[in-house]
């Protein structure tokens, strides 16, 4: 009997021999055309080979793949609902309720009540906070959030090393709010004394993200603001050691799921790093993560589920202490039982059903991974020393050198976003127009989708129509059809189609008979070739106030604008607004 032998008889492939069949595809062109640059400020190759970077090993500094040498199955991480203390729908019924649902930490947000504290009494009733620790963002509260957090425990006769998160991040505060509030570090060490469970302070890059950050600027500067806070906690008398253990990080966790999963990575080799300069290698980090909402949307907000499940993901393989999943209608005006039912069980899914948190860095030993967490850490430890040799973070933002730098962020993301380049789905692509709106929210912060949002809410009400004027036969005109209605519904136009002719008069009557104020020719460039001049004319005879060519622009002065792959999308519609006074 012949011993079968599998692959065994064909010689391994090495990269040459990669490039050459990726050459042979590509018809000539380089294998470096595939290479994709982030508009965060990475690059992401094709093929990635075995990589020199040693990450270690789970539960072993630096900690890059995981505090734990095993993971918890039964809790990988806590889960936690956010409280927006005086957001409508916010009550102690809520909370009962999402911690009945299967939450084990609340994240109480006193932000947006400058009357927050003098409630918590009313808002917590009934929840054991030696079982459910409670995570605050303080706001403007500053220190006086933190003794408002004693007090409770207090009242509870909670342990004294029960775990509870006060938060402070002045640095955060201020960049998010205006206003970091009270501060009083002295006390703050008084409080520590008093009750040895608290972690004090947090480093926050997801205010950085939230304002705008690209990921090696979100890790870099909260490597800074961790730096700032171990100086200010050793100025009233606690050692920089002991101090580390009392500051936890904040990330967000954004759609990219493979960005978020290198971030939370090369956030525990930055703390490593830290934490090697003050003596103390061995300290593991406190990493909790909330989804961003930059990718949010209150237009089909829907899709807002698949964006948050996808931030969750990453987070969660990379394994984070705490966790928040943002609801869909997080960034709307309120939130509903529905959707905070739905966020929590985003988590609850991954951890009970996925498995998510069964095996410690799950991601390890993929050289994409790898080589993603050492080029972001790279990247991020550029940042901070950047910021270190100027000052140091405080004096970085007060002389606006942050500030210009979230700015000049928020322009790349912005022209992604208007050529459609950073597509997003139910507001620049395939947005559905029957899906009305939500009520916008309060929001301080930087989102993807404000431009599209802003018009679609302008035509809301008015439902405005633009006239598809198409030459020729179907199969000439409709791939640009579809793609003009795509992209005049991002604007909250409704499209009116044409049947189709070669007649300029013909399409002209189609055109009045619409009742629709503008129109865009739709054909192919040889109809264009024969009937464009013809039919502009004709249509802006019939009292077109706005006629564009889905197409790249040609000669002629009938025809205001043209619509195309590439084309600044938000530009395009905010003129066509602007043409119908809405």
């Amino acid at each position: 009997m012949s011993e079968l032998q599998l692959g065994t008889a064909f010689d391994a492939p090495t990269q040459d021999d990669w490039l050459a069949a990726v050459e042979a595809a590509l018809r000539g062109q380089s294998a470096d055309t595939l290479v994709s640059e982030d508009l965060a400020g990475f690059s992401r190759q094709p093929l990635y080979r075995d990589s020199e970077t040693e990450s270690g090993l789970p539960g072993f500094a630096p900690f890059t793949r995981g505090v734990l040498a095993v993971n918890d199955k039964f809790m990988p991480w806590q889960i936690a609902q956010r409280a927006v203390i005086g957001r409508k729908g916010v009550d102690n019924q809520a909370l009962l309720t999402d911690l009945r649902g299967g939450v084990s930490a609340l994240l109480l947000d006193l932000s947006a009540d400058d009357k927050a504290l003098s409630g918590l009494n009313k808002l917590l009733n009934g929840v054991m906070l030696d079982i459910a620790p409670l995570s605050l963002v303080p706001g403007g509260h500053g220190i006086v959030a933190a003794a408002a957090l004693v007090e409770l425990l207090d009242a509870q006769q909670i342990a004294a090393d029960a775990v509870g998160f006060v938060n402070l991040d002045p640095i955060g505060a201020q960049i998010l709010y205006g206003d970091a509030g009270p501060q009083d570090d002295t006390a703050l060490i008084a409080l520590a004394d008093k009750r040895p469970g608290l972690r004090l302070m947090t480093a926050s890059g997801a205010a950085f993200h939230a304002k705008g950050a690209s990921v090696p600027q979100e890790l870099g500067w909260m490597l800074a603001a961790l730096t700032d806070y171990l100086r200010r906690l050793e100025a009233v008398g606690m050692e920089p050691a002991a101090a580390l253990g009392k500051i936890t990080l904040t990330v967000s966790a954004d759609v990219d799921m493979f960005a978020t999963l290198a971030k939370i990575r090369a956030a525990r080799l930055l703390f490593a790093n830290i934490a090697a300069a003050i003596g103390c290698p061995d300290t593991p980090p406190q990493i909790h993560a909330e989804t961003s909402l930059r990718a949010f949307a209150d237009i089909d907000p829907w899709v807002n589920i698949l964006r948050a499940t996808a931030a969750a993901l990453g987070a969660g393989i990379a394994g984070v202490d705490m966790m928040c999943v943002a609801p869909c209608t997080a960034s709307s005006a309120a939130d509903n039982v529905l959707t905070r039912r739905i966020a929590r069980n985003t988590q609850i899914i991954l951890q009970e059903e996925s498995h998510i948190g069964h095996v410690a860095d799950a991601a390890g030993g993929s050289w994409y991974v790898e080589q993603l967490t050492q080029q972001l850490a790279e990247a991020a430890w550029a940042e901070f020393q950047t910021i270190e040799a100027a000052g140091g973070l405080t004096k970085a933002m007060a002389d606006g050198t942050i500030d210009a730098a979230l700015q000049s962020q928020i322009a790349s993301y912005q022209s992604a976003v208007d050529k459609r380049a950073m597509p997003l789905v139910g507001v620049s692509e395939f947005p559905n127009l029957e899906e009305a709106p939500l009520e916008a929210g309060q929001n301080n912060t930087y989102r993807h989708a404000q431009g599209f949002e802003t018009l679609r809410n302008a035509a809301q009400k008015a439902k405005p129509k633009v006239f598809m004027a198409c030459i020729g036969e179907m199969a000439d005109f409709t791939p640009r059809v579809n793609f003009a209605a795509n992209l005049y519904a991002a604007g909250g136009l409704h499209a009116v189609n044409g049947e189709g002719a070669t007649d300029a008069q013909e399409i002209a009557a189609a055109f009045q008979k619409s009742n629709a104020k503008i129109a865009v020719i739709c054909g192919s460039d040889t109809a264009y070739d024969a009937h464009a001049d013809t039919v502009a004319r004709a249509l802006k005879q019939a009292g077109v106030t706005h006629l564009a060519l889905a197409g790249k622009p040609r000669d002629n002065n009938d025809i205001e604008a043209y619509c195309f792959a590439g084309c600044t999308a938000l530009s395009f519609l905010t003129d066509i607004h602007a043409t119908l006074g809405l």
